[in-house]
């Protein structure tokens, strides 16, 4: 007997409904029984990670700036006090500053700053920062050999204060502040289930859901937990301990700035608790759910018919890419419906194509108007010298009587004057819009042309500039103007990046490699980028820059470009090294009008 679609339709969905949830149970039966406990670990072992993360990152962050303090104070100890306030105005949880400098005799304090309306608000007294500080001292010769050292500097009965110092780079001083507990305690909130908590490289406790711990200085270094995080060789664990009557799951994570870990634990109760109630949840949702699923499905197969068949072959031809394309609309009214529906969609798609590709156009073309916008100054000055010459040969030429000597002022005029010519032709190439034909194009002349365009703007942001172009390298097939989009972009990002480093080269060379393709590099002598942004670097609208200095869309729009091109971009940077940026474009296909190119001497590298 043959079934119906609508039959079919109900049996296959309660069927497949059947299995998925019968499978869904037997998997989550299995996890309650066997695995729980790995998963509470893995959920305890991502949060103490991430807590981690986050606070290394905020002690880094506030670590830098105390050094950077330390290091103008060095240099210009007349404007510590206005600095220091200034470091006050940014950081809200600063409560006082003070510097030790090294000698002969040990460290010896030379700057104290204390911020009187700051410890007001808080029904704080400078005297009870002194008290503080003569209750826990500072560690400084460990802050010399450590670099970062957090301390719990509480004072009973309410006093709750955390201490950061820090070394500057030279190590003969250490910048120590006290701050307020929030920006530690703000990441370690607890829940109903978990409690995280913070402590020391010495077991003590930093911060804590319960403030009267951290107050007392508790030290929980005797619990097997904190043991292992800061006894054992690992970044991260896992431990199953017994504390305050209860059995718990934990887990724990080093904090890389200052030392010390986190922790991260829950009571085994709740977590057994917890997957037996999902357990019950996840049997009442199964039947709710196939009782529903199998419900409509039977209203909804009474409703198919025979011309869904022909709307689904043309919904294959759509969805090869064909778009445009429209079904006749026929059947019960609930088809043709739907058929129209799709004729719609069919037409939506054709517009939202162009409307696509029109906006990645627009944003090619203002990322290269951008670059033009940073180039006006220096093409501005690079015109000025050759117009200035014009300017004075004519001068000499309306003071001359002498033929041969006229002859002379007139050559030199139109040499100058091609000169300001080729600058504003290159930029007027540069700044039309984009055409998508390729060509046949040799890689060192479009070196060439964008350095020219560039060349005067990065020599007076201080820049060196130099060029090392392979010679007979193979053409390619591209868009001249795209590609010097992408270097222009490469080039003054370099420029921007080298703004303070001691050191500024960028060096632009071209390579033809043995597979036939031509490789070129840009790289520059800057800070490098960091291996946490190097991943984001291709991502559209992410920029390191501040506000109002970029888009983000420069190097999103130049991976597009090249790989447009069938070739590939990427970045090659150590921190401290600077940053290369490598492209890689297939030569052209080898034909008969690229041979007569090269016998020409058009294409090759000069």
């Amino acid at each position: 007997m043959r079934w119906s679609i609508r039959a079919q339709v109900v049996a296959l969905v309660g069927l497949v409904l059947l299995a998925a949830m019968g499978v869904y149970l037997a998997l989550a039966t299995r996890i309650v029984t066997s695995d729980k406990e790995a998963s509470v670990y893995d959920v305890n072992a991502l949060v103490a990670g991430t807590v981690a993360e986050q606070i290394s990152r905020t002690v880094q962050g506030i670590a830098d700036k105390l050094r950077y303090f330390g290091q103008e104070y060095e240099a210009t100890p007349g404007e510590a006090e206005k600095r220091a306030r200034s470091l006050f105005t940014a950081d809200e949880a600063v409560l006082s500053l003070e510097v030790f400098r090294r000698g002969e005799g040990g460290y010896e304090r030379t700057f104290l700053f204390v911020d009187q309306a700051r410890l007001a608000a808080l029904n704080l007294t400078a005297d009870d920062l002194t008290e503080a500080r003569k209750r826990a001292p500072p560690p400084l010769d460990a802050v010399a050999q450590a670099g970062v050292v957090l301390q719990n500097a509480s004072l009973a009965p309410d006093l709750a204060l955390v201490r950061l110092s820090t070394a500057t780079a030279d190590g003969k001083a250490v910048v120590i502040a006290d701050l307020r507990p929030e920006w530690l305690l703000s990441t370690v909130s607890t829940s109903q289930v978990y409690r995280v908590f913070l402590v020391d490289a010495l077991g003590r406790v930093l911060a804590h859901p319960d403030a009267a711990r951290v107050i007392n200085h508790e030290d929980l270094s005797a619990l097997p937990v904190v043991k292992n995080a800061l006894g054992g060789k690992g970044s991260r664990g896992a431990e199953e301990y017994a504390s305050d009557g209860q059995e718990r799951l934990a887990a724990w994570a080093r904090v890389e700035a200052g030392g010390g870990a986190v922790v991260v634990e829950v009571p085994r109760d709740e977590v057994f608790k917890a997957t037996r109630e999902l357990t019950r949840r996840s049997l009442l949702f199964a039947v709710g759910v196939v009782g529903i699923a199998l419900a409509l499905a039977v209203a909804m197969g009474r409703r198919l018919t025979r011309p869904l068949l022909k709307l689904q072959k043309q919904m294959a031809v759509v969805s090869a890419g064909e778009y445009g394309v429209a079904v006749a609309v026929d059947g019960p009214a609930e088809i043709r419906a739907v058929g129209q529906a799709f004729n719609n969609m069919s037409q939506e798609l054709v517009r939202r194509a162009d409307e696509i590709q029109r906006t990645h156009s627009q944003l090619v073309q203002s990322e290269k108007l951008s670059a033009v916008g940073e180039l006006a100054a220096s093409v501005a000055h690079e015109v000025k010298n050759p117009m200035v010459g014009i300017v004075g040969f004519s001068q000499l030429g309306l003071e001359s009587k002498d033929l041969a000597e006229l002859h002379e002022y007139f050559k030199l005029i139109e040499q100058d004057a091609f000169r300001a010519n080729k600058i504003l032709q290159s930029l007027l190439e540069f700044s039309r819009p984009p055409e998508m034909e390729l060509e046949l194009l040799g890689v060192n002349e479009v070196v060439n042309g964008s350095l020219q365009l560039c060349r005067h703007q990065l020599q007076m942001q201080g820049v060196k500039v130099e060029s090392a172009l392979a010679e007979e390298l193979p053409p390619i097939k591209g868009n001249s103007n795209q590609l010097r989009q992408v270097l222009l972009n490469l080039m003054l990002n370099a420029g921007q990046a080298m703004e303070n480093s001691p050191t500024k080269q960028l060096k632009v060379t071209t390579t033809a490699l043995e597979n036939g393709s031509v490789e070129i590099r840009v790289a520059d002598s800057g800070p490098g980028i960091p291996e946490d942004v190097r991943g984001q670097l291709f991502k559209p609208f992410f920029t390191t820059k501040r506000r109002g200095q970029g888009t983000g869309l420069g190097l999103s729009v130049s991976r597009s470009i090249i790989e447009g091109h069938r070739g590939n971009i990427r970045l090659d940077s150590e921190p401290g090294k600077g940053a290369t940026f490598v492209i890689r474009i297939p030569r052209a296909t080898p034909s008969r009008e690229i041979l007569l190119a090269k016998a020409g001497g058009g294409l090759t590298g000069r």
